[in-house]
């Protein structure tokens, strides 16, 4: 940003002090000197145009080959000014070549503008804010310049507004989008000045315009200074580099020269004004261009209301699966400690003062087997299974969580009784014995489960947890495969919790040594005949594999 406003510095140093010169040098000798050093300008800044050209690729080469084409048409059309000038002739060749360079640096600053900045959703906004701007600039150049010389010079308007007039102001207006997201990244240093030459140019066209009209000396208002002013503009963008990443509408959207392109138009409104409340009146000119540009900008508008909703929409998105995110175990989809903890508040706060909320706490048994023979891989696919298994056995409101490692919980409030959390567990451990396919082998989980049940609103989550955590260490203690519910728990309400469930893990699937010995029992691997594994005394099965690997506790 400090290069820009350097070299915007140094521009208008340089043409102001051309401004000077003028009136000093006579109309003629003015004129030549004023073309040879513009036609010197536009020489360095078609070659380097050229470099940036050479060293590009695609869209972007094209962009630079028409600014060097744009400068290149500017110093010709100097030369041939001059060239007019020392002949006595007047030719409108030099007036049609600068039309032609404004129009292919109009071309250049949209390819520029265009390469990786604007996806398919930017580009309507884009266009639009042109169209806003243009209807603006327009109205402003008919106010005080078109105005008068469509009164002035009447068979000189329509060719003057056609060839002059909408062309610079489009490519004033595009300059002026461009410049509010150029100016929101700091390494656009290129296209800022070449949008800021562009529009140096437009200004300058048209006051030489009001000079035509007025019979003013060319230079007059500020002319001379103008076309030095956009020619060394462009002559430092052709040196400046376009930067590897480019802007974007997000970024310019978070920008503070958002505001930009509403500058003209809110001065077009407020000269609109300013004769209405002179004359009374407002020509019908100055009423359709008010008209459209007000129905541009209210489309442009709504527009934003759009783009907000969805930014709204998708930050609501993304927030919820952040919290997600932070509540749930990623591998198993459960929810995770933080989520266990939520769900088992929200639980006891809503029971009543008799309300019972129950709590499981599962621990697999022999977990670290699977893990050591079949690898980490292996046992990331037996928990999955086991949380699915672990829903199918809860009821609909239960919360399944997973604690760390192989150690899960259950929340289960508004329970019917008591005896209902010992039923769940129970239910929970049979559907853990459905096989499981790990990579072609079938494992068939065993767990054991502590129990217990707060009564009302009164209790904190980790005193069920310390009191189920209790009752997992006295099912391990009893051989494992257990229900056991805390002590603090009616126990007359679990006169059957003492039945011992099938112990331990069963894995299918050939392990050396396990399968094919003669007079014991077999594990069959997945994919043998049969519908799936077949077990024949599960106990003894698991006592083998421990014996064989060292892995699996008793």
């Amino acid at each position: 940003m400090r290069r820009v406003g350097l070299g915007v510095g140094a521009a208008f140093a340089a043409g102001l002090a051309v401004q000077g010169v003028m009136p000093l040098l006579g109309e003629r000798t003015g004129v030549v000197t004023d073309n040879l050093l513009l036609a010197l300008i536009a020489l360095v800044t078609t070659l380097g145009h050229c470099a940036q050209a050479r060293m590009s690729r695609g869209t972007q080469r094209l962009a630079w080959v028409l600014a060097a084409v744009a400068a290149g048409l500017w110093s010709a059309s100097s030369v041939v000014d001059t060239v007019d000038v020392f002949l006595f002739t007047e030719t409108s060749l030099d007036e049609l070549m600068a039309v032609g360079a404004a129009l292919c640096s109009l071309a250049a600053l949209v390819l520029l503008g265009s390469v990786g900045r604007a996806g398919r959703g930017d580009r309507l906004p884009r266009l639009l804010d042109v169209a806003t701007v243009s209807g603006a600039l327009f109205l402003l150049a008919w106010e005080f310049v078109v105005g008068p010389a469509h009164a002035r010079l009447p068979g000189f308007s329509g060719p003057l507004i056609v060839m002059v007039v909408l062309p610079e102001m489009i490519g004033a207006a595009y300059a002026v989008v461009l410049l509010s997201r150029s100016l929101s990244n700091r390494g656009d240093t290129a296209l800022t000045l070449l949008a800021l030459g562009l529009m140096a140019f437009a200004a300058t066209m048209l006051l030489a315009v009001y000079n035509a009209a007025h019979q003013l000396p060319w230079y007059a208002t500020g002319v001379g200074a103008g076309y030095v002013v956009a020619g060394l503009l462009t002559a430092l963008a052709s040196r400046a580099p376009l930067p590897v990443e480019t802007f974007t509408e997000q970024a310019h959207r978070a920008g503070r020269w958002l505001l930009l392109p509403y500058l003209p138009v809110g001065l077009a409104f407020a000269v609109a004004a300013g004769r209405y409340v002179r004359t009374g009146t407002v020509t019908a000119a100055l009423f359709w261009l008010l008209l459209a540009t007000a129905t541009l900008v209210l489309v442009r508008q709504f527009l934003n209301l759009r783009v907000n909703q969805r930014l709204a929409d998708e930050l609501r998105r993304r927030s919820a699966e952040l919290a997600h995110q932070a509540s749930h175990d990623a591998l198993t989809g459960l929810a995770n400690r933080a989520g266990f903890q939520q769900r088992a508040e929200a639980a006891l706060a809503a029971a009543g003062p008799d309300g019972l909320t129950g709590v499981l706490l599962i621990d697999l048994d022999g977990f670290k087997a699977v893990n050591d023979t079949y690898g980490h891989g292996a046992g990331d696919a037996l928990l999955v299974g086991v949380a699915a298994r672990l829903r199918a056995g809860v009821r609909g409101g239960d919360t399944v969580a997973r604690l760390g490692g192989d150690e899960f919980a259950v929340v289960l409030p508004h329970l019917n009784h008591p005896g209902e959390v010992h039923d769940i567990g129970r239910r929970v451990l049979h559907h853990l014995t459905e096989p499981i396919d790990v990579g072609g082998t079938v494992v068939t989980a065993r767990g054991s489960v502590g129990a217990t049940v707060g009564v009302g609103a009164r209790h904190d989550p980790l005193e069920l947890v310390e009191q189920a955590d209790v009752a997992l260490y006295e099912a391990k203690a009893a051989g494992k495969g257990v229900v056991r519910v805390h002590a603090s728990v009616s126990a007359g309400r679990f006169a059957g919790e003492q039945q011992r469930e099938p112990q331990g893990v069963v894995l299918g699937g050939e392990i050396d040594g396990v399968h094919g010995e003669t007079g014991g029992p077999q594990v069959a691997p997945h994919g043998r005949q049969g519908s799936g594994p077949v077990v024949h005394d599960e106990r003894r099965a698991h006592q083998r594999v421990a014996d064989h690997h060292g892995q699996v506790q008793a």
